[in-house]
């Protein structure tokens, strides 16, 4: 495994952010560390910060949507964070099932799924205990959302599918609407409690048997989030209060949770509604260019929960190893940054990583393209405003070329000791 000592590091730190020379593969590497820790797709989640990204993006907030009646309305909705928790909780929680009850739990989900899709094609009408009617109008995530027209301020009640799933797969005996807040050792009841005890016992007395289905042991997994460029976006503002959730010492504690700003929209069957915590198998991957300037703006509240790896060049040169002209590559590569960190003034925080010279595989393995197009460029800018910068130039030129008097080829054999 190529990246076995950041994994190492990661799995100490919770929180970890890979920073170094612009161009060194951090995000290719990020997301080959999410892979050799064995997450899948929905396992992993990938998001890039950026000077308008803020907490409703991240953490939740409320969006707007159209109400039954034509009407404009909002709703809370969770951030890309907070439901990238629950999917990681609900991986705790089904890999101590055993495969009985999950093969349960898989039997009575298509029988849910079924008796919401005929609800919903037969314009169901049900009845709850103070006579109002409810149809279904869809299933959103794990909710069910329920509508009712005698509730003319919330006409839609969302129903938490994993909780009926909960109480079918246990066989829980429902006689009155409060059985379901005794079983789930609630100190209140709620308005979806109502709901759920009328599909709960519709869906017990359909007529089509429960098919058993046979599901596999559930493995638990690490999720990994990768923020991209860390260091872009205003850390206070899309964090908010989680800076205290995000300390490693607190990963994984349901006893300390974190108020969150819309926390009184938050309802009572949701996972969160006793406050936000973040699940122990929940690891946070940034990365960061050293010379982005705006690392200064990053709360230092924020950057003492996260450790710091420098990546350097020669960390990631494998990358150029598919190039018919990898040898060469790697040695122009430490040749150029080799001078690079001479320079007063930009040193190896500037230095030119692998990800620039696997453009040789797009243009021929032309080196001289390469400079033209892309390094030469990237070099005027880091020295712009410097004294000889001319200069400085052509020094970077020469090495780049190994040469002081032309554009000499450089054969593939030249340099390897130097890697």
């Amino acid at each position: 495994m190529m990246y076995q000592k950041y994994i190492d590091l990661l799995k100490e730190s919770k929180n970890l952010v890979l920073t170094g020379a612009p161009g060194t593969g951090k995000t290719f590497m990020a997301q080959a560390i999410a892979r050799e820790m064995g997450c899948s797709k929905d396992e992993m989640c990938f998001v890039q910060f950026h000077p308008s990204y803020d907490y409703t993006d991240f953490v939740e907030g409320l969006r707007p949507i159209m109400m039954s009646d034509g009407q404009m309305g909002f709703e809370r909705k969770d951030g890309l964070f907070k439901e990238f928790c629950k999917k990681a909780i609900k991986n705790l929680i089904d890999s101590a099932k055993s495969i009985e009850n999950l093969s349960k739990e898989l039997s009575w989900e298509n029988k849910l799924q079924q008796f919401i899709d005929d609800s919903i094609d037969n314009d169901t009408k049900f009845k709850l205990s103070n006579g109002s009617e409810f149809t279904i109008d869809e299933i959103k995530g794990r909710n069910i959302i329920a509508h009712n027209d005698s509730n003319p301020k919330t006409p839609l009640i969302p129903i938490n599918a994993d909780e009926i799933i909960e109480l079918l797969t246990n066989n829980v005996p429902l006689n009155i609407v409060r059985d379901i807040r005794t079983y789930f050792n609630r100190k209140f009841g709620t308005q979806p409690d109502s709901y759920a005890f009328i599909i709960t016992k519709a869906i017990r007395e359909m007529k089509y048997k429960t098919q058993v289905i046979s599901a596999n042991k559930i493995e638990r997994k690490p999720f990994v989030f990768i923020i991209d460029e860390i260091n872009r976006g205003e850390a206070s503002k899309i964090f908010g209060e989680l800076f205290y959730a995000i300390d490693p010492g607190y990963r994984g504690k349901k006893d300390i949770r974190v108020k969150t700003q819309y926390q009184n929209l938050v309802p009572e069957t949701d996972v969160f509604a006793e406050g936000f915590y973040i699940p122990e198998n929940v690891f946070i991957l940034g990365t960061m260019n050293d010379i982005d300037r705006s690392i200064e703006s990053m709360d230092f509240a924020m950057r003492r929960r996260f450790t710091w790896k420098e990546i350097k060049p020669e960390d990631t040169q494998s990358m150029l190893d598919k190039l018919e002209c990898a040898t060469k590559a790697k040695n122009v590569m430490v040749r150029l940054n080799n001078e690079i960190s001479k320079i007063e003034g930009l040193g190896p925080a500037y230095q030119v990583g692998p990800s620039y010279f696997l453009k040789l595989g797009d243009n021929g393995g032309n080196f001289e393209k390469l400079w033209n197009m892309n390094i030469e460029p990237l070099l005027r800018e880091y020295i712009r405003g410097f004294r000889k910068s001319e200069e400085i130039m052509e020094k970077l030129r020469n090495a780049y070329f190994d040469t002081k008097e032309s554009n000499s080829n450089i054969n593939d054999n030249e340099l390897v000791d130097e890697n």
